[in-house]
């Protein structure tokens, strides 16, 4: 009787270390692994991101003063995750009412049916001149800054209402494009309901069910309704897809984006690895060394989005480039 005692409690005491090495395990996987500067380094400096022309000289009065460029720059960062409260970044996000389970399945479980909860961060111009790129020849996100349209109230008492999902999000971090904190434009955990289930478009069906409205993604399949869940899409694929669809969602129908969302622009991952920019709805997604896209093995998944600007670099900055 001593001896089975002490084999159950040593079992015991087995299993219970065995439980504190996995939800260890677990805790150090759920760790936020990017700070605002760690971020910024993960903006590629490959030439198809920014894809820099010049333009002619730029004119002050009679005489020229610089030189106007046409490039890429980032102007968001939007990344897919496990569930409500998980991010890639250490920074703080609205809490949401539904349980961390509850409809969500990590985008690496299934191909079949993913879901994800999504945020989209703006990068400041502070965020992009510490990324290591050239600062004298480059424009800046503020450059690619175009007025967004009123917030849409349409189907608020049935989808959740936008202003309380705009006041929840923009509560969180305000806006500025010369801090190096990238500002929150989209949480899903504030928008719960109608990211759930795509209900504002789908209410909304006859704005885009005309044959000539430029709804699709490409090979990526249909934009709307925009909500959290995918059938039939690959991980990788899926999450592109649906970080997009977040930064559409706070672009046009939440107003907190304050740049275009649409197939002009271009993605780049940054989680698990950094790749090279491709176009949005890009099918398959690049896979040549040395910046491929790749799957990530916890579910997590990080996009920079950019933008086509153009901007006019002073003849005094250029001359201090080889400096």
């Amino acid at each position: 009787m001593v001896r089975r005692t002490r084999r159950s409690r040593g079992l015991c005491l087995a299993l219970l270390a065995f439980t504190a090495l996995l939800w260890s395990a677990t805790r150090v996987q759920a760790e936020p692994p990017f700070s605002p500067w760690q971020l910024a380094r993960l903006i590629s400096p490959d030439p198809a991101c920014t894809r820099v022309a010049f333009l002619g000289p730029c004119w002050c009065g009679m005489f020229p003063c610089g030189y106007r460029l046409w490039m890429y720059v980032p102007v968001a960062f939007a990344e897919t995750v496990r569930g409500p409260g998980d991010s890639l970044l250490n920074l703080p996000l609205p809490s949401g009412q539904a349980p961390a389970a509850a409809g969500t399945i990590s985008s690496r479980h299934s191909t079949l049916d993913n879901t994800a909860e999504a945020h989209v961060w703006q990068v400041s111009d502070s965020l992009w001149m510490i990324s290591g790129q050239p600062p004298c020849l480059l424009c800046r996100p503020s450059d690619a800054r175009a007025p967004a349209p009123p917030p849409s109230a349409a189907a608020d008492s049935s989808c959740g209402p936008v202003s309380a999902a705009v006041a929840a999000i923009t509560s969180n971090i305000q806006s500025s494009m010369a801090s190096y904190v990238p500002a929150l434009a989209y949480a899903s955990e504030a928008d719960e309901i109608n990211w759930r289930t795509g209900c504002r478009d789908l209410l909304a069906i006859d704005s885009w069910i005309d044959p000539a409205a430029s709804v699709g993604l490409g090979s990526w399949g249909a934009l709307y309704p925009r909500q959290m869940r995918d059938l039939g899409t690959p991980p990788v694929v899926y999450s592109a897809k649906t970080a997009f669809r977040a930064m559409s969602i706070a672009r046009d129908q939440l107003a907190t984006l304050p740049f275009a969302v649409d197939r002009l622009g271009r993605m780049q991952q940054a989680y698990p690895a950094v790749s090279t920019c491709f176009d949005v709805g890009q099918q398959p997604l690049p896979q040549a060394p040395p910046l491929p896209v790749q799957t990530s093995a916890d579910g997590r998944y990080g996009w920079f989005y950019w933008r086509p600007t153009t901007c006019c670099v002073d003849l005094n900055s250029l001359q201090n480039c080889g400096n």
